[in-house]
């Protein structure tokens, strides 16, 4: 690949920034998808430090405010915001609206996987499997739950970064189930994902491409330092996500996935169009892989999966976002699917 200059690029960087740490952040509250202090200046250094110019709007109504300002600009979105359940694709649909070329995925594809339930019915045309699983819309649904088998997990469905997520997600008895989903649809008013429970390694799958190829495919599990094996029978809560008792790390383990699972994963990815970037959550065990969530929206802070997957080849945080921009802009497109098959 023929890599374009960046040095005359200047980037537009959505964050809506929360102005404080993480250690300040409410775990059980719905807010957890906006910007600490901390990673919003690890991008914006870095981003800064490959292009001309870097700036930064805190939502997607002042990006469209200035929209008429960036005909010539790239948008780079970490923006979480809240309450809404569209909030992920706002950015790029004010970007397509106004065109206005952007990293990352688009509006449709984003909104797939903003839907845990829909993302695996998609995720199943491509062979990758998840979990078995009802979605719950109302109380009346509730006793579908007794066609899975125990132990469950119970989580709301259109939520990411473990909003939503404890301890007390992984239950053990229809009963704990059924007073865990009646808080979940009243708190977060929307349905709930009950699956039931899958047990291994904590695994995210990163994969960084276009409809020319992939340029990063690899397999890293989340490792506790204090304990290797912390995950392999427990939920992945919001507060081992943003309040961790322990440092954590990541372990490539992409020599564990078979090679029909790495040939149905990276189909996903191209499947679903103008991605750039995306990580697959799951849990791999004896069995294989098995999907939790896909995420177009990842933590991409200087100490996320990615960075640490190409760090095993000598290369860095700066290289990754590098890497990222180049993708998007070497085959820009995006009304419609990259998906070749394989």
């Amino acid at each position: 690949m023929t890599l374009l200059s960046l040095k005359n690029l200047r980037v537009v960087l959505v964050a809506d920034r929360t102005y404080k740490s993480y250690l300040q952040s409410d775990i059980n509250g719905d807010k957890l998808e906006m910007i600490s202090d901390e990673y919003f200046d690890e991008v914006y250094s870095t981003l800064s430090s490959i292009c001309k110019e870097v700036v930064h709007y805190q939502s997607p109504e002042e990006l469209s405010q200035h929209a008429s300002q960036h005909a010539e600009d790239i948008v780079f979105t970490i923006y979480g915001g809240s309450g809404s359940r569209n909030r992920l694709a706002l950015v790029p649909a004010v970007c397509e609206s106004h065109h206005i070329k952007f990293i990352g995925a688009d509006a449709y594809a984003r909104i797939v996987c903003q839907d845990k339930f829909l993302a695996k019915e998609f995720a199943k045309r491509q062979g990758v499997r998840g979990a078995a699983g009802v979605l719950i819309d109302d109380l009346k649904s509730m006793q579908m739950i007794e066609t899975l088998t125990l132990p469950l997990i119970v989580k709301p469905n259109l939520e990411g970064s473990s909003i939503g997520i404890a301890d007390s997600s992984k239950v053990h008895d229809y009963s704990s189930a059924y007073q865990l989903i009646r808080h979940l649809l009243n708190q977060f008013k929307q349905p709930v994902l009950v699956e039931e429970f899958i047990s291994g390694r904590e695994v995210v799958v990163c994969i960084i491409g276009n409809n020319d190829g992939i340029r990063m495919f690899e397999a890293m599990e989340i490792i506790f330092e204090d304990n290797e094996d912390y995950l392999l029978d427990k939920v992945y809560s919001a507060k081992d996500k943003h309040l961790p008792d322990s440092d954590s790390y990541h372990r490539v383990v992409t020599g564990l996935l078979s090679p029909t699972e790495k040939v149905n994963l990276k189909n996903l990815f191209l499947s679903l169009g103008k991605m750039d970037f995306m990580r697959i959550d799951g849990r791999l065990n004896d069995d294989g892989f098995f999907l939790i969530e896909i995420t177009p929206d990842c933590y991409i802070g200087e100490d996320c999966s990615f960075a640490d997957a190409i760090k095993q080849k000598k290369r860095s945080y700066r290289d990754l976002l590098t890497d990222i921009i180049h993708t998007a802009l070497m085959s820009y497109r995006i009304p419609y699917s990259n998906y070749k098959g394989s």
